[in-house]
């Protein structure tokens, strides 16, 4: 393989590359698929505060819509067996050791002094679509799954959940959640029937349990 160097930049004819003369790592194959590194060789560094990837804009436009980074993966193909697909797929994998903390996504919306947002607002936000049509969708279908994949051997420790709620800022949250308004036959509805017949657990940040009562029973439901 014979590379063209220019100041670390080097043109070959298996794509683009970035490195010093004989150190070379390719990051734009034949394709023109952008690789930052493999599985079996990962970029590396010893230096505190590295971003591997960086990136910075500032939008002033006063219409339209404005995206830092804008994605489109769209799944084509006729699936014979199983098949898996995300328009985005982050992974975080702890080898080390003392990380106070660690995750796969991190997003943060942030309003400063003097802005403002007059519609929704969201550190994240996450949709379930469907295109109109006459069928009835299959699948088991959420706009937000949570998951665990834990694997055999661990003990979990006292405090932990599918969600974590930590009220961080100097202004506290006064709602965990906010939810349509209440109207019959809508997730939230006027319910008097008094048996209680389940609970779903929760637990505090001091390890204290809590049980929210619902029951299994739809009489009196509007």
């Amino acid at each position: 393989m014979s590379y063209k160097h220019n100041e670390g930049f080097s043109a070959t004819t298996s794509g683009f590359a970035v490195g010093k003369a004989g150190s070379e790592v390719n990051v734009i194959d034949a394709s023109g698929n952008l690789k930052l590194g493999t599985s079996a060789v990962p970029f590396t560094t010893s230096t505190a505060d590295t971003k591997f990837i960086s990136a910075y804009s500032t939008s002033t436009a006063t219409s339209g819509d404005s995206r830092g980074m804008y994605l489109k993966h769209t799944l084509g193909g006729t699936i014979a067996s199983t098949g898996y697909g995300d328009g985005v797929r982050a992974y975080t994998i702890v080898t080390g050791t003392g990380y106070s903390y660690a995750s796969g996504v991190h997003a943060t919306m942030q309003i400063n002094a003097g802005a403002t947002v007059t519609g929704s607002g969201s550190g994240l936000r996450a949709t379930l679509g469907a295109a109109a049509a006459t069928r009835t969708l299959v699948g088991a279908l959420s706009a937000l799954h949570v998951t665990s994949d834990v694997a055999t051997g661990n003990t979990m420790p006292s405090v932990h959940g599918f969600m974590r709620f930590t009220d961080d800022g100097a202004v506290k949250m006064s709602n965990l959640a906010v939810i349509p308004n209440a109207s019959n036959g809508t997730i939230f509805a006027a319910h008097t029937t008094q048996t209680i017949t389940h609970s779903i657990k929760i637990i505090s940040e001091n390890g204290t349990a809590y049980y929210v009562m619902c029951t299994n029973a739809a009489t009196n439901r509007s």
